[in-house]
């Protein structure tokens, strides 16, 4: 099918006229429901925590300190959501327990009973989490929690002790693991094809006055080409110039009038592409950017620099030519 053409025309003159902490990693676990009875903590204070900053005391029992390889569990403060054993970010402090661990600001030893002890300082009701989010313990329900190590699935690990702050006691509601209820709706919209469309930044261009035998430089104006068809058909921008006159006779070959392109994409819209045509004479018709089939959707911007070769027999005057652009 032949495509439609969209023609622009550009006039050219010459002279005077116009021309994570503990390292606490976790991998695409499943999320399961902790058991109901097992592994457990305590945390000191449970309730009343300083909202400013609270040291909390934790001690557990019931883990065990061979399962998984003996790699233990994560001890973290925050909420429980629908991911927390797979968002690592969500936390404000994390503690590695296990058998082998050395006492350290992010390790704890798990002890061969399956029991340990760890400190948390400075744990504040409001934190900003690890993915820039802003948490609030306040109204949002926050725990100490323990799940295997590493990013292991096994969810026999896991417990969850609720933690409030002064100011927060009853936190609003079910916290982010447990919603309250949910609703859908579904949504559509329909796209219609747009228009391949030329758009130039004005419609002249002027070139340096010149002597006789020199060269003669400017720049085309900018050309916007949009290409909102959805289609993805490909499209090629091709400039044409005819010779230059001047009023009282005489001419300037439009071969002396050479073009260097450029083009960018200016917004992809669908990952679009954009390649300008090659530097040369504009004795024949030559391409300005062209964009290929399967990436033209979007918007571009081409130009081009302008070198004029003035022969040096020409007779003094202001010589206008016009370079007429065709999108295709």
């Amino acid at each position: 099918m032949t495509r439609p053409k969209t023609r622009a025309s550009v006039r050219l003159a010459r002279g005077a006229a116009l021309l994570a902490a503990a390292g606490l990693t976790t991998i695409g676990l499943g999320v399961a429901p902790a058991l109901a009875a097992g592994p457990a903590t305590t945390v000191t204070p449970a309730t009343g925590a300083d909202p400013e900053g609270a040291t909390l005391t934790v001690h557990g029992s019931g883990f065990s300190a061979t399962a998984n390889n003996g790699l233990g569990v994560y001890a973290v403060f925050g909420p429980k959501g629908p991911d927390y054993a797979t968002n690592a970010n969500a936390y404000q402090a994390s503690k590695w327990v296990h058998k082998g661990a050395t006492p350290s600001a992010g390790q704890a030893v798990l002890n061969a009973d399956g029991t340990f002890d760890v400190t948390f300082t400075g744990i504040k009701a409001k934190y900003t989490d690890g993915d820039g989010k802003q948490v609030n313990c306040l109204t949002t329900q926050c725990y100490l929690i323990t799940m295997a190590a590493h990013g292991l699935p096994d969810r026999s690990q896991d417990s969850f002790t609720p933690v409030t702050f002064t100011g927060g006691e009853n936190p609003g509601g079910p916290g982010p693991g447990t919603p309250a209820g949910t609703g859908q709706q579904k949504l559509s919209t329909k796209v219609s094809n747009g228009a391949l469309t030329l758009a130039l930044a004005g419609d002249s261009a002027e070139l340096s006055a010149v002597a006789p035998g020199k060269h003669s430089t400017g720049a085309l104006r900018t050309a916007t080409v949009t290409d909102a068809r959805g289609t993805q058909a490909g499209w090629s921008l091709v400039g044409e110039v005819t010779d230059f006159g001047r009023a009282a006779g005489g001419t300037i070959p439009a071969s002396g009038l050479a073009w260097s392109p450029t083009a960018r994409v200016v917004d992809d819209g669908s990952r679009g592409a954009v390649t300008p045509g090659a530097a040369g004479s504009l004795g024949a018709p030559r391409t300005l950017a062209s964009s290929a089939a399967g990436s033209s959707g979007g918007v571009f911007e081409a130009g081009a620099g302008l070198d004029l070769s003035v022969p040096a027999g020409t007779a003094p005057g202001d010589y206008t030519a016009t370079l007429t652009l065709t999108l295709s």
